[in-house]
């Protein structure tokens, strides 16, 4: 016997007061989802060479 089953059939208050107290604990954060892969956002960081120049890449 578990001691959540214990708790639960002998004492419903305490047992209450536990599992709101686990659940608050255990929120885990959400991902964030992006709209687009991790290289297109970082493309704006990074550089292209053009012929015998280099220039900043652009978002699109």
């Amino acid at each position: 016997m578990k001691i959540e089953e214990h708790l639960r059939k002998n004492d419903m208050n305490t047992y209450m007061e536990l599992s709101k107290l686990y659940k608050n604990e255990n929120k885990k954060e959400k991902k964030i989802k992006l709209g687009d892969t991790i290289e297109n956002l970082m493309g704006h960081d990074s550089y292209q060479r053009k012929g015998r120049r280099i220039k900043q890449r652009r978002w699109g």
